[in-house]
């Protein structure tokens, strides 16, 4: 593991952490790799953990892909995939806390709704069908047998909000977020034919508001990951390939996997996602690929 070039600690402020490198066929190595352990909030990056621990319930046959979820009788892949019809759904809004009677606002596969509400209604699914609370499964499913051994469910977050936690409520540190990408890129905890799914566009025409980066026509998004495709603007960057795959989080976090160019990077940030970031992100994301592409 080296030094970052010039290009990528320039656009890094006090406090930020990254990591990035390439992606070999046994595994993941390293480029660079901020010094710091600090456990810091995931937000919605959380949702590809939980994405992950929904594939491993349905090969345990404790859910199906076409399971119907809550009063609108949801199926559990339009619900991964934001095309479920459902509300985004803020902190606090009584569709969060109860997401099982949420009514969508349009048909199912109409447009990509980003939706909070959506993966509620999916941690409790994973409750209801497993009989074990949202942390216990997570932990048993993929935390543990990822080695992410500092990631963990916030408390002010399922106590305070009476949230699973299942769309924004894990927090963890950048090796923590290192061993999410392995497990995201390996098949390591589910089957390789299962594991495509997170990354393999579902519905992929349809158009809808990337949060923070406007409107996108088309807005592809597999069972899980938002994948890059020919978005514009776009938080990865134009250097990695339209085939990259991920997740940012409002808490200033995020992870992507570039599976053509077998690069991957993450963040954690002090400070929440906003204006610098929309500006920050892309650029940063374009230096580590032009300088993994150097190395």
């Amino acid at each position: 593991m080296g030094p970052a070039g010039a290009g990528v600690l320039g656009l890094l402020d006090p406090g930020d952490e990254v990591a990035y490198g390439q992606i070999g066929s046994g595994g993941l190595t390293t480029r660079y790799q901020s010094n710091g352990a600090v456990s810091r909030p995931w937000a919605s990056v959380t949702k590809l953990v939980t994405a992950l621990a929904i594939l491993v319930a349905i090969e345990e046959g404790a859910l199906a892909r076409t399971s119907p979820l809550g009063e609108h009788q949801l199926l559990v892949e339009d619900l991964l995939s934001h095309s479920s019809g459902l509300p985004t759904g803020e902190v606090g809004e009584l569709s969060m806390i109860e997401p099982w009677q949420a009514r969508p606002v349009c048909t199912p596969h109409e447009r990509r709704i980003y939706s909070n509400i959506g993966y509620e209604l999916l941690g409790y699914g994973l409750v209801n069908q497993s009989g074990m609370p949202l942390h216990q499964y997570v932990g048993e499913a993929v935390l543990e047998p990822a080695g992410m051994k500092s990631a963990s469910y916030l408390p002010t977050v399922l106590t305070e909000q009476h949230v699973t936690g299942a769309a924004f409520g894990l927090e963890g540190t950048i090796n923590d977020l290192i061993a999410l990408v392995e497990v995201l890129f390996f098949p390591l905890i589910v089957a390789p034919e299962t594991l495509s799914d997170i990354r393999t566009p579902f519905v992929p025409d349809l158009a809808g508001i990337l949060p923070g980066f406007g409107r996108q026509d088309p807005n592809p998004w597999g069972l899980g990951a938002e994948l890059r495709g020919t978005k514009s603007p776009h938080w990865m960057g134009s250097a990695v390939s339209e085939e990259s795959y991920g997740h940012f989080g409002q808490s200033g976090s995020f992870l992507w996997i570039d599976p053509i160019q077998r690069a991957f990077a993450v963040f954690l940030g002090p400070r929440p996602f906003g204006a610098w970031a929309r500006d920050r992100w892309p650029v940063l994301n374009n230096a580590i690929i032009e300088e993994l592409a150097s190395s």
